[in-house]
């Protein structure tokens, strides 16, 4: 077994699924390195295509990404105790058993875009070319940042714990040596690359809409993200109104009230600055994926939880009310992943409803109730437009709640609450598993397992990698 960064065997081709054991079962590298197959942008494009398609896999955005920050929250449950989501709600993981994917799969994306951006290093494009080049280049950029960012968020305390100074995750921005074993990098020295690549990837990815690769509009809803996360809220303010002016006479903007029970069945919309598209015909495991797991009539594994619903139905006439279905007691679904259908459904991963929050957020942090309540209006009024806040309702637990209520599903509950250091407190009468204690029912973000332990097999085998607190040596 050999160490994660530096025995990938891959393709810019081709990037297979693997399963939880990727780490025991791979084998040491003895093709030459990838980049030396890159030699024309059209295989520069070939390759970023095979990073979407590791983006695709349900051990990535699939499924495990993208339910994990909900699993591990109050707004959504497992189905049973042994279900495929239960070990992730019910914190059972340990240093021994724990998955590898939430490691493995960023660091493949990493490595592959880490070969792009260093074949555009060499590359000298011709001036019919610039276009073309800038956006390969972008978009490499913005998946190495991306992908460091969803590492650090699972592996590393909230920056704004400590400021940063916890332990991260390596920062890779090149191809290693078969003998490097990378010590963690600090909360604050990932952040500093992820938004050091976005502003990097600013200024050349296209600003045209692509459904189901990245754009300018991604780039920057990812950079303000990173911003809010790391507690600049004058930068993450800056960056996610900008991207709203930007993208006034677009075809980007909110779904309409009328539109929003249905705009989840259909192929694309125009909340999606990045949507994940899926086929059965290239697909063989789509019963992992999220919208197989989270439907009745697929796995049945993940629902919503009683205290979403008390959330939710604080307004009856509010419109995403309708895209739960309520089955029958503590039985209640998400129908957000329903295109084309539950069995293989399209994955909108960033949304332009996530910059509105962004910028609601950072205002009221930066006391600007005003516009806090101008950008959190847009979602409050599109959910009912008999309803709107003013600048007297302006509270960051006003804003968090929305988020709640607006995100539920995409992956962002667990991260906003420990960031904004809050107690997730799972009260509702739906968590009924005898296998939840007094630790997992309410916490905050000092229980030790709000972060995943260090895989085992790259602990073995990386004599500089520090294993995250209580997980043990």
């Amino acid at each position: 077994m050999k160490h994660i960064f530096l025995f990938l065997t891959v393709t810019v081709f081709l990037f297979p699924g693997c399963g939880n054991d990727w780490l025991d079962e791979m084998v040491p590298q003895t093709s030459a390195e990838t980049e030396k197959s890159l030699t024309t942008l059209t295989e520069a494009e070939y390759a970023l295509n095979g990073i979407y398609d590791l983006y695709r896999e349900y051990q990535y955005y699939g499924a495990r990404f993208t339910y994990y920050g909900d699993a591990k929250s109050e707004d959504m449950q497992t189905r049973g105790d042994s279900k495929r989501v239960a070990k992730y709600y019910l914190f059972l993981f340990n240093a021994v058993d724990a998955p590898s994917n939430f490691w493995s799969f960023p660091y493949k994306a990493i490595r592959n875009a880490n070969n792009i951006i260093s074949f555009t290093d060499k590359y000298t494009a011709t001036d019919s070319e610039k276009t073309k080049f800038n956006n390969i280049r972008g978009q490499a950029l913005t998946m190495r940042a991306m992908s460091h960012f969803d590492l650090v968020k699972i592996y590393g305390m909230p920056y704004t714990k400590d400021n940063g100074a916890s332990p991260g995750v390596p920062v890779v921005t090149e191809s290693l040596s078969n003998d490097a074993k990378p010590a963690r990098n600090t909360v604050a020295e990932v952040y500093a690359q992820v938004i050091k690549d976005l502003e990097d990837a600013s200024g050349l990815i296209s600003k045209a809409r692509n459904d189901g690769q990245l754009n300018w509009f991604a780039t920057r809803l990812l950079l303000a993200r990173a911003y809010l996360y790391r507690g600049d809220n004058a930068k993450a303010y800056e960056v996610s109104a900008d991207l709203l002016k930007q993208a006034e006479g677009t075809s980007f903007k909110l779904f309409t009230n009328a539109e929003y029970p249905k705009a989840w069945s259909q192929q694309t919309g125009s909340e999606y600055f990045y949507v994940i598209y899926n086929s059965a015909d290239e697909i063989s495991d789509a019963n992992e994926f999220i919208s197989y797991l989270m439907h009745r009539s697929g796995y049945d594994d993940l629902s919503i939880s009683s205290d979403y619903l008390s959330l939710i139905d604080e307004d009856e006439d509010d419109v995403r009310r309708k895209i739960i279905e309520r089955y029958a007691t503590n039985r209640s679904y998400l129908q957000k992943y329903a295109a084309p259908d539950y069995k293989v459904s399209n994955i909108p991963i960033l949304r332009i409803s996530e910059a509105y929050l962004i910028a609601a957020e950072a205002a009221v942090k930066l006391n600007d109730r005003e516009n806090a309540a101008g950008y959190l209006n847009a979602i409050v009024s599109r959910a009912n437009p008999e309803k709107s806040v003013t600048a007297d309702d302006m509270t960051l637990e006003r804003v968090l709640n929305e988020r709640r209520k607006e995100l539920v599903g995409e992956g962002h509950r667990l991260f906003d609450a420990m960031r904004n250091n809050q107690t997730i407190e799972r009260k509702g009468a739906s968590h009924t598993s005898a296998l939840l204690t007094a630790e997992t029912r309410t916490f905050n973000r000092d229980f030790y397992k709000i972060l995943m332990p260090i895989p085992r097999g790259e602990m073995t085998v990386n004599p500089n990698m520090v294993q995250n607190p209580g997980y043990g040596n």
